[in-house]
């Protein structure tokens, strides 16, 4: 939806202020016209109930009732109204004696009754029931007094109550058209002044400024008149004049700075391409020799079973000698010499798989934990990119240095963090930090993957055992990097829950010289 104008929007908000006022004016007019109205209808029912006291003869024993009929007859006649409805005579006693015309009996309200002990006359005002039809009514009461000044009776009348005379209603009717027309001329007046007076020159500014927005700095904002707007419109050219001559100026700059530029960004861009392609590169490779690091452990599982086997198999050897000793017969010697030549084979086999399958000795070596690991993480670095890994790191400022084979540190830091992507397909964040704690330096890593299960933590240092699908693990991967970081005299543990990510964490002894140059104030907060 096109939002509305200003001179529109400023217009419908002085035109609601302005209605809202004048229909505040109208109810209060009407309003108070309404109480007017009701008042002079009460004051004149009690001036007319004073007339017919005054024309009725003075109340007597003696007084009969159809002359006081009479007497109401001949005051109806002189005061003909449509509003009069009922007249009734009460005695002293208040004892109502006489209605005309016929109705049902009512008594004297007590708020009435006050004022006329006062020998005061009065009216109130009667709401109307459901028989009729919720017409109001004002009852107007007046004492009959006799010639000592007493209360010799009680004269009323009931009257229609009207809510509007005939000339109020026109009053109000003709104030109303007359509100509507000052409304819909005021707000035409406004309309056409805002937009003549405020939106045009405005209007000029804003086309203007569209026009410098997309580049055309040509542009001059038409001065209409000498007021604010004349004054904004001026300002406006001169700072436009000023702009077109600092963009000459630095055109001729910019053109020299993109030729230097774009000479230095396409050398860097080609080296940066090398760079990452190498990177690249790099990672495969040592992902490929974590993967050889992995056939090596099933190595030394096959060497635990050449060294189980080797047992048993030089015992059935000695026994075979022992028979063909004691044997005379020919074909038993051919067998046994076949069982003995097999027996000679399976040896060597064992010894080759032996032979092969020996891990190489640590070649320890004094590493500063933070400089390897930024190491390995300018290696991952673009794998971690391309699998939507962000890498988050928190070293330790003491720099912590520990005794160790970096080849062999460098494939557990390789296998945790190839596990770690695997755990996190659609990508996630990987964290690794390095504190001190009692001479010993923790290593953390901790993805949000999709974490390990109790069943699976139970097993997961265990050879062989693997959740990878699609024979994508070996299960070698962690008992690995488990033997690596043991010969090194560490630990390493893993604290993780199914869905919440995993997070390993590594201690390793520090460096005598490590020790000594930790600050003392680390000492003594351990």
């Amino acid at each position: 939806m096109k939002p509305l104008k200003l001179y529109t929007r400023t217009t419908i908000l002085v035109s609601l202020i302005l209605i809202s006022v004048l229909l505040a004016v109208v109810y209060f007019f009407i309003t108070r016209a309404t109480e007017i109205e009701a008042q002079e209808q009460r004051e004149n029912g009690r001036i007319l109930v004073l007339r017919l006291a005054n024309s009725l003869p003075e109340l007597s024993p003696d007084l009969e009732k159809r002359e006081i009929i009479k007497n109401i007859r001949d005051f109806r006649t002189l005061n003909a109204t449509a509003q009069l409805q009922v007249i009734r005579v009460y005695d002293k006693s208040l004892n109502e004696i006489v209605q005309y015309p016929t109705a049902a009996p009512a008594d004297i309200p007590q708020q009435v009754l006050s004022k006329l002990a006062q020998k005061d006359a009065t009216a109130i005002f009667r709401e109307g029931n459901i028989k009729s039809r919720n017409q109001d009514y004002i009852d107007a009461y007046a004492p009959m007094l006799a010639d000592d000044g007493k209360m010799a009776g009680v004269v009323s009348l009931t009257l229609k109550r009207e809510p509007l005379s005939g000339l109020s209603q026109r009053l109000i009717i003709l104030t109303i058209a007359l509100l509507a027309v000052a409304i819909v001329s005021i707000i035409s007046v406004l309309y056409i002044l805002f937009s003549q007076v405020i939106y045009r020159p405005l209007d000029d500014l804003v086309k203007t400024m569209a026009k410098a927005e997309k580049g055309d700095l040509e542009v001059v904002a038409p001065v209409r008149a000498n007021d604010e707007f004349g004054q904004l419109a001026t300002g406006f050219n001169q700072m436009i004049s000023r702009l077109r001559a600092m963009t000459s100026e630095n055109a001729k700059y910019q053109k020299q700075l993109e030729e230097r530029v774009f000479e230095a960004t396409s050398e860097l861009a080609e080296r940066n391409s090398q760079l990452e392609d190498a990177s690249a590169t790099l990672f495969e490779i040592q992902r490929e020799l974590t993967k050889f690091e992995r056939l090596a452990a099933a190595g030394q599982l096959a060497a635990q079973f050449a060294h189980e086997v080797g047992t048993p198999l030089n015992l059935i050897s000695g026994h075979v000698q022992l028979l063909m000793v004691r044997s005379q017969d020919e074909k038993t010697h051919e067998r046994l010499n076949l069982i003995a030549s097999q027996i000679a084979r399976i040896e060597k086999i064992v010894r080759g798989m032996l032979d092969a399958t020996r891990r190489p000795r640590l070649t320890l070596i004094p590493t500063d934990l933070n400089v390897f690991l930024q190491r390995i993480f300018e290696i991952t670095a673009p794998t971690l990119a391309a699998r939507n890994v962000t890498l988050v790191t928190e070293l330790d400022e003491a720099n912590p240095e520990v005794m160790g084979d970096n080849e062999q540190l460098q494939q557990v830091f390789i296998n945790l963090i190839n596990n770690s992507l695997d755990a996190m397909p659609d990508g996630g964040e990987l964290f690794f930090s390095t504190s001190v704690l009692n001479d010993v330096a923790i290593i953390t890593c901790r993805d949000t993957g999709i974490g390990i299960s109790a069943e699976v933590r139970e097993r997961i240092f265990d050879p062989l055992f693997t959740t990878k699908l699609n024979g994508r693990g070996s299960g070698l991967g962690l008992t690995v990097v488990h033997k690596i970081i043991q010969e090194h005299g560490g630990q390493i543990t893993l604290k993780s829950e199914a869905g919440q990510g995993a997070e390993f964490q590594i201690s390793l002894p520090l460096t005598e010289s490590s020790r000594v140059k930790r600050p003392l104030s680390l000492v003594m907060s351990e």
